[in-house]
């Protein structure tokens, strides 16, 4: 009986991190499916980059799923994503939207590099790679997950939240899919597959861009006036608490909702923002009456991934709204 196959895909990040020659800090220089040999699995070493995660994009995320497709098909009976932290929530989930496969692709990362102390490099790769393999991790959901600190996110829900700690990435407001239990998944519950279609045969490949933008104390609209000069196709808004702006602001995106998709989330990252409560101006019974877009219960950082995949794939606006929403409303089993 052969040995399953891992496909591990390396794209830089501190997993892959060794200090620079000339001592001025760490830098990507290893491939991350080296650091940790794992017993009765063939790990197949892709390397990929060796960049920070702030450099990908999403004509990256988009060859990433191919070559995650490709991997399959060329025999791998499971696919690793290894890549810096910083955006690792946003590229998972991007690619979860994608979804190259009927299973789930694993991503992890490191908060310590391999050559720091008590690095968590090694135990987070070997964890992705057992969860990967396991057949319990396909009945909790279709879509990419993150494995860090032998924790299963779903892609939809996880997020970074602490700059530096090995436990720095939660599922905000809801349980985690699953542990590592001595080597393998225990799954705590299960994630419905996204409301909408996988979107990877239909990304046209078009220059898609979205701004996302906080709201904040006393604030002016000079910033949401350039987004329409600047020529992007949506705008992401940090609401604040439930969603909501200034009067002042609020009129501005209703200006810009005439043009191009206006989304509202909420700076908190936690719950789904309002939409039939407050209706003084800038509250969410306004902001809809002016044309912006509730995002539910994503967080603005998911809401603009989502609604870049869409407009890249040519949806029409209305399309690309109604399906925002319906993700955005789509819960967590």
């Amino acid at each position: 009986m052969r040995a399953p196959t891992v496909a591990v895909i390396s794209m830089g990040g501190t997993i892959a991190c060794a200090p620079s020659a000339d001592g001025a800090g760490l830098v990507p220089r290893i491939n991350a499916a080296d650091t940790s040999p794992v017993n009765g699995v063939e790990v197949r070493s892709v390397p990929w980059s060796l960049t920070d995660s702030s450099e990908i994009s999403f004509d990256e995320i988009v060859r990433l799923a191919r070559e995650v497709r490709e991997q399959t098909d060329r025999g791998a009976d499971a696919v690793v994503i290894t890549q810096g932290t910083d955006t690792l929530e946003e590229t998972a989930y991007a690619l979860s939207l994608l979804r190259p496969l009927d299973t789930p692709v694993v991503f992890t990362a490191a908060m310590r590099a391999p050559s720091a102390p008590g690095s968590d490099a090694a135990a987070n790769l070997q964890a992705a790679i057992s969860a990967a393999l396991d057949p319990e991790l396909t009945y909790a959901t279709s879509g990419a997950v993150v494995l860090m600190n032998d924790q299963i996110h779903s892609a939809k829900w996880v997020q970074k939240t602490h700059t530096h700690r090995v436990d720095a990435f939660r599922s905000v407001g809801r349980s985690d899919l699953g542990v590592i239990h001595e080597g393998r998944a225990t799954l705590l519950r299960c994630d419905p597959a996204p409301a909408l279609p996988a979107l990877l045969d239909s990304d046209r490949g078009d220059a898609v861009r979205v701004a996302l933008l906080t709201a904040v104390l006393d604030q002016d609209t000079d910033l949401i006036h350039a987004v329409a000069r600047c020529g992007y196709q949506g705008l992401v808004v940090e609401g604040l608490g439930g969603g909501h702006v200034s009067g002042a602001v609020a009129e501005a995106l209703g200006e810009l909702a005439r043009d191009i998709p206006v989304v509202y989330a909420s700076r908190t990252r936690a719950g789904a923002v309002l939409e039939k409560t407050y209706g003084s101006p800038g509250a969410e019974l306004d902001l809809i009456g002016r044309g912006c877009i509730p995002s539910g219960q994503l967080t603005a950082l998911k809401a603009r991934v989502l609604l870049t995949l869409l407009l890249r794939s040519g949806h029409p606006r209305d399309k690309a709204e109604a399906l925002l929403m319906a993700e955005g409303a789509a819960g967590d089993g």
